[in-house]
């Protein structure tokens, strides 16, 4: 009986940094759809309300925005990408590090920054709305507008901490030249 030898390469598929990058990498693409569905078919679709029929609608999506699903989802990558820097910067000679700690902090900027700076203020705004006071249309489509452009920075965020995080896994496992795509 011929005694199986592990493949050099076994160690790095398999490896604890393997499985965190391969769940940050989902988990920032899952995050990443999110906002791409709120960006091109929620808020499209809310636009088209008349505005007092928008403004409730998304005060309510706001209402539901800070429950557990959506919040785990954000804030349990926003961690895991954290323990990822952290690993990556104790790492940094590996060619897998310079692309984890880029989707890393891409990851942290889209829900750190982009969010806490630009689409929680905006909606804390939307919800000091009255949707039937007569200025209320005009204050809607303001606000409409610097939401759902903070909220495309926070997809092309996403997607690119996604993306960094499917480099890192590309660099794990394959000859570090391999993985400069540069």
């Amino acid at each position: 009986m011929t005694e199986y030898t592990a493949h050099p390469q076994d160690k790095r598929t398999r490896s604890p940094d393997r499985r965190l990058t391969s769940a940050a990498a989902v988990a920032a693409a899952i995050n990443a759809g999110v906002f791409f569905d709120f960006s091109f078919v929620i808020m499209p679709g809310l636009h088209e309300l008349p505005a007092a029929q928008g403004i409730s609608a998304m005060q309510a999506f706001n209402r539901t925005a800070v429950t557990p699903p959506l919040m785990l989802l954000m804030f349990g990558t926003a961690a895991l990408c954290i323990v990822l820097i952290v690993r990556a910067a104790i790492a940094w000679g590996s060619a897998a590090a310079p692309w984890t700690l880029a989707a890393g902090i891409a990851f942290l900027l889209a829900v750190g920054v982009i969010t806490g700076a630009g689409n929680v203020p905006i909606s804390a705004s939307v919800d000091a709305l009255d949707p039937a006071s007569p200025d209320a249309a005009a204050r809607w489509a303001d606000l409409f507008t610097q939401w759902i452009w903070w909220n495309h920075a926070r997809v092309l965020t996403s997607i690119a901490a996604a993306a960094g995080f499917v480099l890192a896994l590309h660099a794990r496992t394959h000859r570090p030249e391999a993985a400069r795509i540069f």
